[in-house]
């Protein structure tokens, strides 16, 4: 819909065409007797605004938005274009309903906000980053559980500009970098654990789960991440590792030709000490390097398929494991051992066996003397 008005007669409309007529409630002849003031209709709170947007110097056209009143005395959003009749105090208005429009937009901050307030309930630490051109790891959003795991806070990270990679824990900044690099090129997600700065020389471990949300007008990736507090877990799992490191330690010094294997392949052997190397004269080196530590690899094909069902027969039904077969040495020579086990139920619900060798060999002779 367009109108005619003077700027030099409070916006008093000359002309116009029947849609804003319609819209204004007013009939054609009576704006062409210059009864209707485009001033009158407008929000009290935009006529200052929509005069200095029209008086202004040097501006052939003009634009703007404002709230006009429609015919049932309700007011409508408008974007408004302008061109002024040079040489006369008259411009061309055409106006378009952009209310709708406006609502719309509304709505979807609403909704953006209650999204937010949303995403801010959630206990894991949700994030937009960018990754720019000179690949910093630019923080566009963070939830409140993202700022308390990286110890800031909403209005540290939105007043400046936040980077991740200057969080990254230094051994960890090439291996990230990797994985984002090779996200960006195949767009699949990135699933990685790094260590993060939390406070002066103080990290923790998170677990990370990125994939790309869209690019930025630059072409640059934007992530949606969630990060997750794995720092007990690493913990636990580096206690663990030092408990299983000191056992071992301990099981290679322990008195007696011992091993360690699992049920579902009970001639592999996981660990063994010291003396049952001594007993069979190999190197710790030869028998795991050369050999892979299996014991198969030492004992005749039919004998070891016996010992193998044997063995594997007796775990299904008993807690101790008995047997006898002949293992070649380094020097070539065969011995017979008795190998005796223990069934143990290991902390993962699986089970293994602890056995001990007894060289019996000279005992077989005689047997076979006799």
């Amino acid at each position: 819909m367009s109108c005619v008005i003077d700027k030099a007669d409070n916006l008093k409309v000359t002309d116009s065409d029947s849609h804003f007529s319609k819209f204004a409630g007013v009939h054609p002849s009576k704006i062409k007797q210059g009864k209707l003031f485009l001033y009158d209709l407008i929000k009290p709170k935009d006529r200052e605004t929509v005069m200095r947007k029209l008086c202004k110097k040097d501006a052939p056209y003009v634009y703007f938005n404002f709230y006009i009143k429609n015919e049932a005395g309700e007011y409508v959003y408008v974007h408004a274009t302008g061109q002024n009749d040079e040489g006369s105090t008259l411009c061309r208005l055409t106006l378009a309903d952009v209310s709708r429009s406006v609502e719309k937009s509304e709505q979807l901050r609403a909704r953006a906000k209650e999204m937010n307030h949303l995403i801010d309930l959630v206990t894991g630490g949700v994030c937009l980053f960018k990754v720019t051109q000179n690949m910093h790891i630019q923080a566009l959003y963070l939830n409140n559980a993202c700022c308390r795991l990286f110890g800031t806070d909403k209005n540290s990270y939105e007043s400046r500009d936040y980077r991740f990679d200057d969080l990254i824990h230094p051994e960890d900044k090439s291996v990230v970098f990797q994985q984002i690099g090779h996200s960006m090129a195949t767009k699949k997600p990135i699933e990685i654990e790094f260590r993060v700065l939390q406070h002066r020389d103080s990290y923790i471990w998170c677990k990370c789960n990125a994939d790309i949300q869209r690019y930025d007008t630059d072409n640059c990736p934007i992530f949606h991440a969630m990060f997750t507090d794995i720092t007990d877990i690493k913990n636990a799992e580096e206690e663990a590792d030092e408990q299983s490191d000191a056992m071992i330690k301990m099981f290679k010094n322990l008195p007696g030709p011992i091993f360690c294997t699992g049920t579902k392949t009970p001639l592999v052997t996981d660990v063994v000490s010291t003396d049952f190397l001594r007993l069979l004269g190999y190197s710790r080196t030869e028998f795991f390097d050369t050999y892979g530590g299996d014991l198969e690899n030492l004992i005749t094909p039919r004998e070891a398929a016996m010992v193998k069902a044997l063995i594997k027969k007796q775990c299904e039904k008993k807690k101790e494991v008995k047997t006898t077969y002949s293992v070649r040495t380094k020097g070539g020579r065969f011995i017979v051992v008795e190998d005796k086990r223990k069934i143990i139920d290991v902390a993962d619900g699986k089970k293994t066996t602890i056995g001990i060798f007894r060289d019996v060999t000279s005992k077989h002779l005689d047997d076979d003397i006799g």
